[in-house]
């Protein structure tokens, strides 16, 4: 539970975010200089989060120094930000409040309805169809998501109601500090063990994230056995949601290209063809979840429809990145084995010919603890290419290297290789990938950029040969390619 927020007179407050171009620290920027703050921040590089946050007012700086905080009234720093972080020392030393992000999204929330979405996968998505339902509802939310929607033109938005819809983060635990009306679980799984140790200690964190929901109801996934197994500790009125079972009813799914059609069942009676402009299953259970929330909030179902039908994807959630002579460029974050295998299927039907992955392993924690399930998720692929692990915040681990997902993906028989870098992509796809072919980056670091230079790579090739020639593209019969296990050893080698 949050502490007792103090009274902040956001006009006359200056707040400093230390890694302001981070998702999180960047929407939490954007609602305090909403509410009228003075807001600045740094962060490592440039990107264009940092653009867009100067375009609303926010100065940004690149790179941390003591400088950056004089005239600062409250600074606020991510999970990943250390206790050393010159920043940190000097807001220690000027005695100027330092607090987290989610503790500042604790403060900001309280006083409101909160809608508090966690879960190990599909908070971001699940996040943004209950905020982009409430809109067009006309219950003006105030919202804040772990990605960049371009009905939002971004990540957050100040609304004038009571309600706050936000994504809840499990990975450090912050998600404890809010205090939600309706508190909501997409899943339960095997993640962040790094910071919980166990599955146990998963669990509980959910468990007390259920303990709060003051006038209003838990909604959790009856899908989840791991959500199931919490539900019978909770406090709280508890309303489930799932695919053929829960209060709250997908039946008769028919999954399509780019979208889902299902017929829903609630207490109030059935509501038959709900178009959902999202694809695959893990959709329709995302769905599920605003839907419940729909119905405790008793919206018309003719809003339901309508937002349903006209949900934007989230930033780099499947997201479309482009199409150059016939190749189709697709991105998307997913990092977990479960988030992937989820991915791939909604792939596979938007891939008319081949579909070829480019995955970037994104910690040495997760590659270390979950490989073996790796190797099991991308049996959808014509063709995997693995990065090297993206360490985020992370320092190596002896032995832990994108070779140990790459045995266990080549054991069930995919195609893989390992690239030395994500800067070797183009010269390895240049001639590989032919009209009617798909091509998907994967991961949640910054392997979108390797695709984006890949069918650059491609456009440039069709400029030289004046839109006239066609790419190269050997057989592509899965059966017939693929790759010995001491060509991966040898490239792992020479990375």
């Amino acid at each position: 539970m949050t502490d007792a927020a103090p009274h902040i007179d956001w006009p006359r407050t200056h707040v400093h975010f230390i890694a302001i171009g981070g998702i999180g620290m960047s929407a939490l920027a954007r609602i305090a200089r909403a509410q009228g703050a003075t807001v600045s921040g740094c962060d490592c590089a440039e990107s264009t989060i940092l653009d867009e946050l100067r375009s609303l007012g926010c100065t940004c700086s690149v790179g941390h120094s003591a400088a950056h905080l004089r005239g600062v009234d409250l600074v606020v720093h991510s999970s990943a930000v250390p206790a050393d972080n010159p920043e940190r020392h000097a807001a220690l030393t000027l005695n100027i409040p330092d607090i987290s992000r989610g503790r500042l999204l604790a403060w900001l929330q309280q006083d409101h309805d909160t809608v508090a979405i966690s879960g190990a996968h599909g908070k971001t998505t699940t996040t943004w169809i209950a905020a982009n339902l409430l809109i067009r509802a006309g219950a003006d939310p105030t919202v804040a998501v772990g990605g960049v929607v371009s009905d939002l033109g971004g990540n957050a938005r100040v609304g004038k109601s009571a309600l706050f819809v936000t994504e809840a983060d499990e990975s450090d635990g912050s998600f404890l500090y809010l205090n939600p009306k309706y508190p909501v679980i997409t899943n339960v799984d095997a993640d962040h063990l790094d910071y919980y140790g166990n599955m146990d200690a998963i669990k509980d964190a959910f468990v007390r994230f259920t303990q709060a929901a003051p006038g209003g109801a838990v909604i959790a996934c009856a899908d989840c056995p791991n959500v199931q197994a919490i539900l019978p500790l909770a406090r709280s009125r508890v309303v489930t949601f799932g695919v053929g079972h829960g209060d709250i009813a997908a039946h008769n799914v028919r999954l399509e290209p780019g979208r889902a059609v299902y017929d829903a069942a609630l207490p109030g009676g059935p509501i038959r063809n709900l178009v959902l402009s999202l694809p695959g299953i893990h959709n329709v259970r995302n769905s599920l979840a605003a839907l419940a929330l729909a119905h405790e909030l008793d919206l018309p179902l003719d809003a339901v429809r309508d937002a349903f039908a006209n949900t934007s994807s989230v930033g780099r959630r499947l997201e479309r990145r482009g199409c150059v002579r016939g190749v189709t460029l697709y991105d998307d974050y997913a990092h977990h084995p479960a988030e992937i295998a989820a991915t791939l299927e909604s792939a596979r039907m938007l891939a008319p010919r081949r579909l070829v992955g480019i995955f970037q392993p994104h910690r040495y924690t997760r590659t270390q603890l979950l490989h073996r399930e790796f190797g099991s998720v991308f049996g959808r692929l014509d063709l995997l290419l693995i990065a090297p692990i993206y360490a985020a915040s992370e320092r190596p681990i002896d032995g832990v290297t994108s070779e140990l997902i790459a045995r266990e993906v080549q054991a069930r028989g995919v195609p893989v290789e390992l690239l030395p870098d994500l800067a070797a992509v183009p010269d390895r796809l240049a001639g590989e990938l032919a009209p009617g072919d798909t091509l998907i980056t994967i991961g949640a670091g910054d392997v979108w950029k390797a695709g984006d230079a890949a069918l650059a790579r491609i456009r440039a090739d069709e400029d030289a040969l004046g839109g006239a020639g066609i790419l190269a593209c050997p057989a592509a019969d899965k059966s017939t390619r693929s790759t010995a296990l001491a060509g991966v050893q040898g490239q792992a080698d020479a990375a």
